[in-house]
């Protein structure tokens, strides 16, 4: 029987472009050391004289450090009735329906408050009182991979200034692929790494670097992390093939995206790096009052032409080096932290099929047509911009809410959401629940052609005639039911919460997005408060 192109594609692939037919399932690993609780702390083991943890009684949600000198210390917490259905029963999702040999392919729809448990159960939401730039931030996820394979931070750092201080916000998101492992490893010490390199800066005896030195630091700091990850992790498992080695090599078997933002309070200033396929916008009003989206980060896949050419320009005379929009016909990222797979034949002139079996066994196959590795590299691009008035917030998600938004419509839907949460009195929630049509959004992306499309469930309509739902305090929450819900239908948002894992990654990715508004703080006292009606209760311990 035909099928569609589409399902031909979905059969075929998983996440990132790995390649089905060539996934191995690897044991589990019960010791393994990885951190998937989305609250840890962590400290560097060198201590400055000046440097100090300042701490508030909301400690226990954010730490921020003072960095400078030679040293660098950081303290921070990482957020970090029902009925049978058929799927076909939902216009439009028969079109990526796969068939699952001796199973039914039909599911058991959760009840709406299933819904909104599954929905929010990972939302935070913080009031930051330090009237430095940003007054509030919203962060949500929602899993399609068991266990999910996206993971984020928010920390800031306060810096010594000559006589006075700064913030540096860091926001960022680790959207993994081939399991969870690098970008846990991303969330536990990619600001520790970016950290260390801006520390010279911050030192009593300079001044703060230079926009250029700053992209700088954050360059290296994103290429030693991946290199510690890959080069270092083999080195120290052909010394010693045990199996903590081993354990320390998974982030470098499993890759991952990484977008992330740095906002300076002393000078407004937004820089947002990024390796891999994740997304930040900006929205705000133009000189006309009128709403407008900016990309401030440039998708690097293998469809991105510029990409395809750079990659083809460092391995002359491979045409396979890119095939189908993939690198090396698999990965669908053209930068990524780990994946060694794309990166490694041999360290230190021993090939990794030197290795003991009992350690080989964790390993996948490798990519046809390797010849000259390194194909991937974590190298990220950089972009500044300059936060007047007029912006408003940022968005930042992983690839997964951008297969199902366009820019456009998701500023409409914070602008909306917005309205009814933050602009209107707390106490006069009314329609909380109703439909309506979002406002009109213009995309001022200078190169919209690097950035894929939006493409699951998209009707042939304009964003300012599309419907939406609005039933969320948490802003990211609200991004991610809306993403579910084909344009305001809340029985796609119903089907498509309601697949379990594995199928549902048939139909949609791991959601991961942050939220941050811009502007002053109500309340002056430095203080970081939970927001507690926008974020998930504690879950209770065993």
């Amino acid at each position: 029987m035909l099928v569609s192109r589409a399902n031909r594609a979905i059969a075929r692939y998983n996440r990132h472009g790995e390649w089905l037919s060539r996934f191995v399932h690897r044991p589990y690993i019960s010791n393994a050391k990885q951190n998937t609780s989305r609250h840890h702390y962590t400290t560097s083991s060198h201590l400055s004289k000046h440097l100090f943890v300042r701490s508030t009684k909301f400690s226990k949600d954010l730490g921020w450090a003072l960095l400078g000198g030679s040293g660098l210390m950081l303290a921070s917490y990482s957020w970090l009735t029902s009925s049978p259905i058929s799927l076909d029963a939902v216009d439009g999702i028969n079109h990526y329906s796969t068939k699952v040999s001796n199973k039914s392919d039909t599911i058991t729809l959760l009840t709406d408050s299933e819904i909104n448990k599954k929905l929010r159960g990972l939302e935070q939401s913080y009031i930051v009182n330090r009237n430095k730039g940003i007054s509030r931030y919203d962060v949500a996820q929602l899993p399609s991979n068991n266990p999910i394979e996206d993971n984020h931070i928010e920390q800031v750092i306060t810096v010594p200034v000559k006589d006075s201080e700064e913030d540096l916000y860091f926001f960022g998101i680790f959207d993994g692929h081939s399991g969870p492992f690098t970008s846990a490893k991303l969330s536990k010490d990619m600001v520790r790494y970016v950290a260390k390199q801006l520390s010279p800066f911050y030192s009593s005896q300079k001044s703060e670097g230079s926009s250029e030195q700053v992209d700088s630091a954050i360059s290296n700091a994103f290429i030693q992390l991946d290199q510690d990850i890959v080069q270092e992790s083999f080195k120290q498992l052909f010394k010693d093939p045990s199996q903590e080695n081993m354990v320390n090599v998974l982030p470098a078997i499993s890759g991952s995206c990484a977008l992330l933002s740095l906002y300076n309070s002393k000078n407004s200033t937004l820089k947002v790096a990024v390796t891999g396929d994740s997304r930040a916008l900006i929205g705000g009003l133009d000189e006309n009052n009128n709403w407008f989206v900016k990309a401030l980060s440039i998708d690097q896949t293998g469809d991105n032409l510029d990409e395809v050419t750079r990659i083809q320009n460092e391995h002359p005379g491979e045409p396979n080096a890119v095939r189908r929009g993939r690198v090396l016909g698999c990965l669908q990222p053209s930068r990524a932290f780990g994946d060694y797979r794309y990166k490694l034949k041999e360290v230190d002139g021993k090939k990794l099929s030197e290795l003991p079996d009992h350690v080989k066994i964790y390993f996948r196959s490798e990519p046809r047509d390797l010849l000259t590795p390194p194909y991937v590299t974590s190298k990220p691009e950089i972009t500044t911009t300059t936060i007047r008035n007029n912006v408003k917030f940022m968005i930042m998600g992983s690839d997964g809410l951008f297969e199902l938004l366009t820019n456009e419509e998701i500023v409409g839907l914070v602008v909306k959401w917005q309205e009814q949460f933050m602009n209107q009195n707390q106490n006069d929630k009314t329609n909380v629940t109703r439909n309506g049509k979002l406002p009109s959004v213009k995309d001022l992306t200078s190169d919209k052609s690097s950035q894929r499309p939006a493409f699951r469930y998209k009707k042939n309509n304009n964003s300012n005639t599309t419907d939406y739902l609005l039933e969320d305090s948490n802003v990211a929450t609200h991004l991610i039911r809306n993403a579910l819900s084909a344009g305001g239908q809340k029985e796609y948002v119903s089907t498509l919460t309601s697949i379990p894992s594995p199928m549902s990654r048939k139909y949609r990715d791991d959601l991961t997005v942050t939220v941050a508004f811009f502007g002053e703080s109500e309340k002056k006292d430095g203080s970081l408060e939970i927001n507690h009606e926008a974020t998930a209760p504690p879950k209770p311990k065993l």
